[in-house]
């Protein structure tokens, strides 16, 4: 294939870990960010275990897991009920602040020849030619992905950090018209998300972080004493595109942004990265390649979405889950970018629809 000159526009997760792997390739690269510095956006701050699969690929998992918290699966809350699966045996998560994530790759981009950052910059009209190949990984507003129909969420999210002891797995709490989610980052911190739909628990404009902030130390009164830095907002948190893909590579929240309330947003990114690289002159083998993680991650997310709410649908999503929680582990560990809810069988998704 020979060396070719490629322009990475965005220094995120997806943006970095396809440098890294077109510059592993031999290729030279330019990264282009507006900001600078490591970057720290609000997002579901857990990799899943297909996502830390490809940070092994990059020889960057040992480097995260030190930098990080392992977690060894999910589990789902409301009022006093509750249901937890575990990944499969092996296979672990990774809590790690972005912001974290974002220096590692950064630093693994600097130690190969051929790279080149260009921070505090905003491309201009004609600034990508002399470019073989253009990858736009700059965020859930791409400029370069704007001429596709985006349809954007009403959901916002706050994320803080508290400084405490976390658990061993990731914590999704559904309330009325919000839920609150905790990762574990590191030893002596848990993230905390706030996702929220302003119509339904009346939290949202400018009040929002301080609404978000009052209602986790009201359900949580445990914590409510615990220091808490880096409070933030984004909205909205998530989009669907349609229309032809472009002839060029998006990557990321800049072609797909998935509620976080999925927990896959960080590993799809990663994936974006993979594929990219590997069909760096084939956008079309690229976009087909994706359209099977998009769907698994899309039904998944999709399903929670519509079980969230904090009322009847919550109640019954948690209670046909206690009531199967082999069929839970099974849907946990097929969440990986490759299955759909049919492929777990019908002996995982019976149980399910079980009326008692």
């Amino acid at each position: 294939m020979g060396c070719m000159k490629m322009l990475v526009i965005g220094a995120g997760i997806a943006g970095l870990n396809c440098a890294l792997r077109l510059l592993q390739q031999g290729h030279q690269v330019t990264v282009i960010e507006r900001q600078r510095g490591p970057i720290d956006r609000v997002c579901g701050e857990g990799i899943l275990p297909f996502g830390v699969d490809l940070l092994e690929e990059l020889g960057l998992a040992d480097t995260v897991r030190q930098a990080g918290f392992p977690f060894v699966g999910l589990s789902y809350h409301h009022g006093t009920r509750q249901v937890a699966g575990n990944f499969a045996p092996g296979q672990m998560g990774i809590g790690i602040e972005r912001k974290c994530l974002d220096a590692i790759l950064r630093e693994a981009c600097a130690r190969e020849s051929g790279y080149e950052l260009k921070e505090g910059v905003r491309l201009k009209p004609g600034d990508d030619v002399g470019y073989d190949r253009v990858f736009a990984a700059d965020g859930i507003n791409s400029r370069w992905g704007a001429q596709r129909q985006i349809r954007q969420s009403s959901r916002l999210g706050v994320r803080f950090r508290v400084a405490t002891c976390p658990g061993d797995r990731v914590q999704v709490h559904f309330f009325k018209g919000y839920e609150i989610y905790f990762t574990p980052t590191q030893k002596d911190t848990l993230s905390v998300a706030c996702l929220v739909d302003p119509m339904k628990s009346g939290m949202g404009g400018s009040g929002l972080q301080s609404s978000c902030l009052a209602a986790f130390r009201q359900h949580f009164p445990e914590l409510a004493e615990a220091p808490v830095t880096d409070l933030a907002a984004r909205g909205p948190i998530s989009t669907r595109v349609s229309g032809p893909h472009p002839d060029f590579h998006l990557l990321g929240d800049a072609l797909v942004a998935f509620d976080p309330i999925c927990g896959a947003g960080m590993s799809f990114a990663l994936l974006c990265g993979k594929l990219a690289a590997a069909h760096c002159q084939d956008t079309e083998a690229y976009y087909a390649d994706l359209k099977q993680p998009q769907r698994s991650i899309g039904c998944f997310t999709d399903a929670l979405l519509f079980f969230r709410g904090g009322g009847w649908r919550t109640r019954l999503m948690l209670r046909q889950l206690a009531l199967a929680p082999a069929s839970f582990t099974r849907m946990i560990t097929a969440h990986d970018g490759r299955h759909q809810f049919l492929d777990l069988g019908f002996p995982t998704l019976l149980p399910l629809l079980r009326p008692w």
